[in-house]
């Protein structure tokens, strides 16, 4: 009998994810948390999932009007009870749909997206796990091209994917004329090899911004920029 997956406790809210395919990680925490905008109205989370990216930026971002698409039945379900369960005063808008089909009258501010990055077929009986984890549901191209028509002219589109994949987001921003503002190399450690860069685009053309940002882990220690980075959410800060 599988053991029960417990709810994971932030400092201020809880996230169940027992029911959707993709559980509270390191991915989503950092992007929720990494995004920047002085005042923005208008913030989309593509992929919601359990909904965690959408419970840290309203934290963050108290008064913006925050939308939360997710097309699979299963993980709508989760994100809909941590939304619920949220001590949060504004809600949340949380909408059945995949990003082809979605639109909206308004551009957002912040558009942020840890989306199924696998290029193989794994073949696996799991559909909910196979469509949060595989690329053929999401393609690259096409989450680029949406999110570049949904931004705003002042806007950030916030993306966090395989290192190793780089070359090819280069590339298919480049084709879409989506133009990297910075560009964050993520390490555990420096000696290590980067699983995880963070892609920051914008509508204007401007001159990418390279960085390097070490985490740490729980093995060797957290490091002190990312404590700092996530001291009001995690409860061990």
């Amino acid at each position: 009998m599988n053991k029960p997956i417990k709810p994971f406790h932030f400092k201020q809210f809880t996230v169940e994810h027992d029911k959707c395919a993709m559980k509270v990680g390191f991915d989503g925490a950092l992007l929720g948390v990494w995004a920047k905008h002085k005042n923005p109205n208008h913030i989309l989370d593509i992929g919601t999932g359990s909904g965690l990216i959408s419970l840290i930026l309203r934290q963050r971002f108290p008064q913006s009007e925050i939308t939360a698409i997710e097309p699979n039945k299963n993980a709508l379900i989760q994100a809909e009870i941590n939304f619920s369960n949220a001590p949060f005063e504004k809600k949340i808008t949380l909408i059945n749909s995949d990003l082809t089909s979605f639109n909206h009258l308004s551009k957002f501010d912040i558009i942020l997206s840890n989306p199924p990055f696998f290029c193989e077929d794994t073949g696996g009986l799991d559909i909910d796990r196979n469509q949060a984890r595989q690329e053929k549901f999401l393609p690259l191209h096409s989450l680029l091209s949406k999110s570049k028509s949904l931004l705003s002219n002042s806007g950030t589109f916030f993306l966090i994917y395989p290192t190793w994949e780089s070359k090819r987001i280069l590339e298919t921003s480049r084709i879409l004329n989506l133009y990297i503002y910075k560009q964050t190399t993520i390490y555990s450690r420096k000696e290590k090899p980067s699983k995880r860069t963070i892609f920051e685009f914008k509508l204007s053309p401007c001159k990418t911004k390279l960085a390097d940002f070490i985490s740490g882990n729980q093995d060797v220690g957290y490091s002190i920029e990312y404590r700092q980075l996530m001291k009001q959410f995690y409860t061990i800060f």
